[in-house]
């Protein structure tokens, strides 16, 4: 080639070396902001969802390098969904915020980070199935004020530090609705809830699974805190739940609750657990004040509750009946409570070493039930264990929990009271009250004063082998 001819050609060599520069420029340049109010800046709706690998369900489409339009965040990172880790000078005054979930959606209700969502419903209507959303807390976001409405399978926690996240519901309506599709489950782990609504409860699960882990619940309703509708499934796992109304309703549900404590305010009728109908179980936590701690029935599977301390309610415990279930009291902790445990007519119970401390009135009170009361301790009562024909339960008692009104003929129950410790009573240490069935077995009784051991007042029941003392017993021992 002669030099004249090479010479020719640079013009149109250094012409196409500029404009392929140029491209390059252009494919690199950052994405304009994209802000709707409630998508971050931007981010393209595919995007958004794309930014939740692994949960993902279409991995061809991305951010995955500059030509679709990504932005590279403080450390590098991609963003633009609110799916990425945030960097130094993430968080107002310069201190970095940190999470381990690098894949979720982020929300500052305070709308300082524009990378994040300004609300949950906002990231809730862009996270595809099974994402996970994460909330600033206040002091790194704000408070969110709103109703949230989960359609399905997620999971919703607080974004890093010591606090927990806030979602306080609007006047009249709830914090959280959950209308989830039978098999997925939303997970709620370390949030705060507060309901001022009056006529809504806190958290409503109208269907599918519910997990609440680590939370606290601020419920001033004349609602429950948490309500969970028929087909319904619910979790707590070491959750505090404070309120004037009341705490957990679930009506032909399943549960499963381990360390749920619950305050009732002093001076308030509410009622701590209402399980009706409803099978699972009940353990550990604490119930305190109310009208009732638990109004409980079976369902078809039974409903087990142990390990649970109630006191200073109205009626510690209240059993119903309800489906083919049984529902079995064990090693509870019932104390300065009016009464300790009623048994209403048709329930089937077992109450196993259970104790049961200062009643105003009765320790254990059962109407014409099949029930076990075996192995308890009933100290400080008017009455230990008192035994009545179903004729002679009152019927306000359940007039806010029974499913069905009772009906029918149940002075048929028999209830088998054998091997309990009953101590320090006012009047008797049992009572049988009128036409009942059953045995009382092995029992050792202390009826000091002008108490007596075994009152009788009409009945079909043998009696064997108890012990009675006179005196009074020191207690604890």
């Amino acid at each position: 080639m002669s030099a004249t001819s090479y010479l020719r050609r640079v013009p149109a060599v250094c012409c196409s070396i500029i404009l392929f520069a140029a491209m390059l420029w252009l494919a690199a340049a950052p994405a304009q902001a994209d802000w709707y109010g409630e998508r971050p800046a931007g981010a393209r709706a595919s995007e958004t969802a794309a930014l939740l690998d692994p949960y993902d369900p279409v991995p061809e489409i991305g951010c995955r390098d500059s030509r679709d339009g990504c932005r590279g965040d403080y450390d590098g990172h991609r963003d633009g969904g609110g799916g990425h880790a945030i960097g130094h000078g993430g968080r107002p005054g310069g201190r970095p915020l940190e999470y381990a979930e690098r894949n979720a959606l982020l929300v500052d209700c305070s709308r300082q980070h524009r990378d994040m969502f300004p609300s949950i419903e906002a990231a809730v209507r862009h996270a595809p199935p099974n994402a996970t959303i994460l909330i600033l807390a206040p002091g790194d976001g704000a408070t969110c004020v709103e109703s949230v409405h989960i359609p399905g399978a997620m999971t919703i926690a607080t974004f890093g530090g010591s606090k927990q996240a806030v979602i306080q519901a609007p006047p009249g309506q709830p914090c959280l609705l959950a209308d989830i599709p039978l098999g997925d489950t939303l997970t709620i782990d370390g949030i705060r809830f507060i309901a001022r609504g009056r006529d809504a409860p806190c958290v409503a699960v109208q269907a599918g699974h519910v997990v609440v882990r680590n939370s606290l619940i601020d419920s001033r309703t004349r609602d429950w805190a948490i309500d969970v509708h028929e087909s319904g499934e619910l979790t707590v796992e070491a959750t505090h739940i404070e309120t004037d109304g009341s705490g957990v309703h679930a009506e032909r549900a399943q549960v499963e609750l381990h360390n749920l404590n619950i305050d009732i305010d002093s001076g308030h009728d509410g009622v701590g657990l209402s399980l009706v109908r409803t099978d699972g179980s009940v353990d550990g936590g604490s119930l305190i004040g109310g009208k009732v701690g638990i109004a409980a029935s079976a369902g078809t599977h039974g409903l087990d509750i142990s390990d649970t301390k109630v006191s200073e309610a109205g009626t510690g415990v209240v059993l119903m009946p309800g489906g083919l279930g049984s529902v079995t009291l064990r090693r509870l902790t019932l104390s300065k409570n009016q009464d300790g445990i009623v048994i209403a007519p048709g329930a089937q119970s077992q109450v196993t070493d259970t104790v049961v401390t200062d009643s105003r009135e009765n320790g254990i009170s059962v109407y014409g039930a099949d029930a076990l009361i075996n192995g308890n301790k009933v100290v400080g009562a008017k009455v230990g264990i008192r035994l009545s024909p179903a004729a002679a339960f009152p019927p306000h008692t359940l007039a806010d929990f029974a499913v069905d009104p009772l009906a029918g003929d149940h002075d048929g129950g028999r209830t088998l009271v054998e091997n309990n410790m009953v101590a320090n009573v006012r009047r008797a240490a049992v009572a049988i009250d009128g036409h009942v069935h059953g045995r009382v077995l092995g029992n050792v009784l202390y009826a000091p004063g002008d108490a007596t051991c075994i009152a009788h007042w009409g009945g079909d029941v043998d009696e064997h082998a108890n012990t009675c003392h006179d005196s009074w017993l020191s207690w604890p021992f």
